[in-house]
């Protein structure tokens, strides 16, 4: 990796469907060395997939964020192929002092109840402290039509497929599908992105810092301003809970000495009254709900993509 794959990484986490001549002058090499770069990416697993996402205003999902407390800890293996079982699990990080973070996506209450199940039932497992209904930071909520819907089930598929491609697969105009395409995009209905791996961040330290704030004093909207602005060149991002005074500030450091700075100068603040920093380990990727619930949502408009890609 060198600061050429890092912009390109970057630019397709945007818009996973920039095309090759535009990352080409971004990045300042042809056209060629940028399809060689993305190749490798791919091939080394750098970059798992493309993908498409539709906006949380549309498929009304929520986030969950766990964090475990083992009395005795088992096998990381074991503990990965419960947490497979559950449809709702999207990400599991190890952490310091023998706890694990765990992030999930759910669409209906159940799938929440369901989960919290299976995490208090866990190995060994002594406390579970879970979290849920944040704050929405992306997603407009465009009407789909059918054409959207067509465009979307190649996409599903592909999200690098070429508009020649899916024109000729819905039997639709190369400017409807450009049009459509764009429309989508910049309305924030759908993400053109990437999965990809925690590679990008191995040089650092990643921490997940749990922060209460002063009731009465301040708002989740200054708290989370006041740690953009003054973490700007570690800030990562933060998970605000619309249902409780406490949020998740995830930032990067280079040494743990670092991470004792940051929590010095938040509780200095007056903002906050405490917080509970994890230094996390690089994290496995368990699979994306949001992509399954994607292709619910076509299925049941009668847009199935016809490969069984997510079986």
């Amino acid at each position: 990796m060198d600061s050429i794959d890092r912009k390109i990484v970057d630019y397709l986490a945007i818009n996973c469907r920039i095309g090759l001549q535009e990352l080409s002058k971004r990045t300042g090499v042809s056209a060629y060395e940028v399809k060689n770069r993305i190749d490798m990416l791919l091939k080394t697993d750098v970059i798992h997939n493309f993908a498409i996402l539709l906006s949380p205003l549309i498929t009304n999902e929520e986030l969950s964020i766990a964090i475990l407390d083992f009395d005795i800890v088992p096998k990381e293996k074991d503990i990965l192929k419960v947490l497979a079982s559950n449809p709702s699990v999207w990400k599991c990080y190890r952490a310091l002092e023998d706890k694990y973070v765990i992030f999930s996506f759910y669409f209906e209450q159940d799938e929440l109840s369901k989960l919290a199940l299976m995490l208090r039932s866990l190995p060994g497992i002594g406390y579970v402290e879970m979290y849920s209904r944040f704050s929405r930071y992306w997603g407009g909520k465009l009407e789909l039509t059918d054409v959207h819907k067509q465009i979307l089930r190649c996409l599903i598929r592909n999200p690098r497929m070429s508009v020649a491609d899916i024109a000729e697969m819905t039997s639709s105009e190369t400017n409807t599908v450009i049009d459509s395409i764009n429309l989508m995009r910049e309305s924030e209905t759908v993400l053109f992105t990437i999965n990809a791996s925690d590679y990008m961040k191995e040089s650092k330290i990643e921490v997940l810092a749990k922060i209460q704030w002063n009731v009465g004093k301040t708002s989740q909207e200054h708290v989370a301003k006041w740690l953009q602005d003054s973490f700007s060149d570690i800030y990562l991002r933060e998970y605000v809970s619309v249902v409780e005074p406490t949020l998740f500030f995830n930032f990067t450091v280079n040494h743990v000495q670092e991470v004792e700075i940051v929590k010095s100068k938040t509780i200095e603040s007056g903002l906050v009254s405490k917080i509970t920093p994890l230094i996390l380990f690089p994290g496995t990727v368990i699979a994306d709900p949001r992509v399954r619930n994607f292709e619910e949502v076509l299925t049941e408009t009668g847009f199935s993509s016809q490969n069984g890609l997510f079986s």
